[in-house]
């Protein structure tokens, strides 16, 4: 069997840190992390001179994730009270082993913990799209013109939200997609969609949004319910972060959800909240279930206080912690550069 290694990488602008260890993983998580900040001066990554085959079912299970998030100070109760902020870990695959865990709590929390940081660095990203097209959009209303490396970032905006690219730019319709999406909402569909991380999509996956694919070309899982002649899979991807990347984007640009963008153009307009509980009532279209649906995650966000998250924000350190196992042959192979896979 393949030699396992459990890769911590710390993403700093111009500065990647990175620590490996080949212990069993039913130590705690404390024991795989290298001061970042410190590094021992006799650390050295070992190199495997053999070849080695990744195993794709191996994946962090639960109990060593709850330590990893323990040694991190990275609890839901301050991080709900506003106490403390969120920590940018990213993890590359769901933890293994959530439904081994005894309570029913631990497993919602390590669900919430592993996806928090992922919806607010994805929301993150946005905002600062967001804030330069304000500006440019105001720029506009003057009257004045926009320099050309503007437009040509206006236009490359547009493309990336699917946006006709001919002719100028329309900032304010541009506007209604460029946004983010609640972190409730966002939680509760993950958690209804994937049975909390749980589900064979999500576990195989990383399918936690329920999203389908008719492309030959997507990864993706055949639903074992799927009729002769029928064609969809529910899409897969890398990593969580992927799939949370990949919902929002769906949010913000399919026209099933086009409700959805204008009722939070409303809510931004009118100065009150971008909330959960108020635009899922816009997201209709999102399941067959209909209102069923609906029902169901406004009762996933007031049952499990969900809107408290809405206010959680990022730690501002401005450091990315991508943590997962990796084999000895790919640490070799990469030589200490993080995969681009990695690089988000």
């Amino acid at each position: 069997m393949s030699a396992l290694f459990l890769l911590i990488t710390v993403i700093i602008p111009g500065t990647v840190f990175m620590s490996a260890s080949s212990r069993s993983l039913d130590r705690t998580a404390r024991e795989f992390l290298l001061p970042v900040l410190r590094p021992d001066p006799g650390f050295t990554v070992e190199v495997a001179a053999a070849s080695t085959r990744h195993d794709p079912a191996f994946k962090l299970d639960a109990k060593a994730t709850l330590d990893l998030f323990h040694s991190r100070e990275y609890r839901i109760e301050t991080v709900r009270s506003g106490e403390t902020a969120v920590p940018r870990l990213v993890l590359t695959d769901l933890p293994t082993g959530m439904t081994a865990l005894e309570s029913s709590d631990d497993r919602k929390a390590l669900f919430v913990k592993t996806l928090l940081p992922l919806i607010l660095m994805a929301n993150e990203r946005i905002e600062q799209d967001r804030d330069r097209l304000r500006r440019l959009h105001a720029v506009k209303l003057g009257g004045q013109s926009l320099a050309p490396q503007d437009r040509r970032w206006l236009a490359e905006l547009a493309v990336r939200y699917g946006m006709n690219p001919d002719g100028e730019t329309n900032t304010k319709a541009l506007l209604q997609r460029v946004d983010v999406v609640p972190v409730s909402l966002a939680l509760a569909q993950a958690a209804e969609e994937s049975g909390w991380g749980t589900s064979r999509f999500a576990q195989k996956g990383n399918a936690l949004f329920g999203q389908l694919t008719f492309k030959a070309e997507d990864e993706g899982i055949v639903p074992r319910n799927r009729r002769q002649g029928e064609t969809h899979r529910f899409k897969a991807f890398d990593d969580p972060k992927g799939s949370v990347e990949s919902y929002i984007h769906n949010l913000n640009t399919h026209r099933a959800y086009s409700q959805f963008r204008q009722m939070r153009a409303g809510l931004r307009s009118q100065g009150k909240p971008i909330e959960g509980l108020t635009l899922v009532n816009s997201l209709g279209a999102y399941s067959e279930r209909g209102e069923d649906y609906l029902r169901t995650i406004r009762s996933l966000i007031r049952v499990n206080a969900l809107s408290d998250f809405d206010k959680a924000v990022l730690s501002e350190d401005q450091m990315e912690e991508v943590v997962g196992p990796r084999t000895r042959a790919e640490i070799a192979r990469d030589h200490g550069v993080v995969p681009a896979s990695m690089r988000r």
